[in-house]
């Protein structure tokens, strides 16, 4: 069974559509997915920054989620934060080339699947159903990283499950974005370079073994309520991983 799978953590779930993502990326991705469905078994999905459709496989092919929306602007050229990058290309970067890949997808309901070709800056919060779980993974800068965090806040209503991915560029955006969120809130880093935000005065995700499974760094990690604490955790964690792995990331489009 698909849930089963998930439990499990099993990648290969991801294997059907390529996706920019690392084998602990779609751990952790997918140890969120399963504790997001164990408290919420029909839970909506939304996602920024889909591309090729890589990570929306395990929510489309999975019956509890019962509605997901993938949000993408399907630039050519994207500004990139990335040290020794200005920008990366995302040749043929359309929603027909990722629904097409997707029919492949063994099990993907796509009746489920809605898509709009435009960035959070220009749609109105109030026109979504409020998602359980939301993953940013768009334009990595500063600037639309934090407007893309504000979006899924608003969409919440305060209230949900926020995942980044690449952790190590957009790190600041994270950072301030708490500081600024004024509800009840903890952040944790997962491997390999999913930060999750958890919002609201719910049960923490962190109660799931397999959440707990891809926590890192495993020794000294902090949880906490308090914008000081996530402040040094990501400063901490950012500088010293950022030298590290750039080098690992190469040209690879996030």
């Amino acid at each position: 069974m698909i849930a089963d799978r998930v439990a499990a953590l099993d990648t290969q779930l991801f294997a059907h559509v390529e996706s920019q993502t690392y084998d602990g990326d779609r751990k952790s991705l997918l140890a969120i997915h399963n504790a997001v469905a164990a408290r919420t078994p029909r839970f909506s999905y939304l996602e920024i920054g889909s591309h090729l459709g890589g990570t929306l496989q395990a929510v489309l092919a999975d019956p509890r989620c019962a509605r997901v929306v993938s949000i993408d602007s399907r630039p050519q050229w994207q500004p990139d934060d990335r040290p020794g990058f200005t920008q990366f290309e995302y040749p043929d970067n359309s929603t027909e080339r990722m629904l097409k890949s997707l029919q492949h997808v063994p099990g993907a309901d796509l009746s489920k699947l809605q898509t709009l070709d435009e960035s959070t800056e220009n749609l109105p919060p109030g026109r979504f159903t409020r998602p359980d779980f939301c993953f940013i993974d768009a334009e990595h800068t500063y600037d639309a990283a934090l407007r893309d965090a504000r979006f899924c806040r608003t969409v919440m209503q305060g209230a949900g499950i926020i995942a980044f991915h690449d952790f190590e560029i957009i790190g600041p955006a994270i950072r301030d974005f708490l500081r600024e969120t004024r509800s009840p809130q903890r952040g944790y880093l997962l491997s390999w370079c999913v930060f999750v935000v958890e919002l609201g005065a719910g049960a923490t995700l962190l109660d799931d073994p397999g959440v707990r499974s891809q926590l890192r760094p495993r020794r000294g990690w902090r949880i906490a309520n308090r914008v000081g604490v996530h402040t040094w955790l990501l400063g901490l964690v950012h500088r010293r991983r950022l030298k590290a792995s750039t080098a690992a990331l190469g040209a690879r489009p996030a």
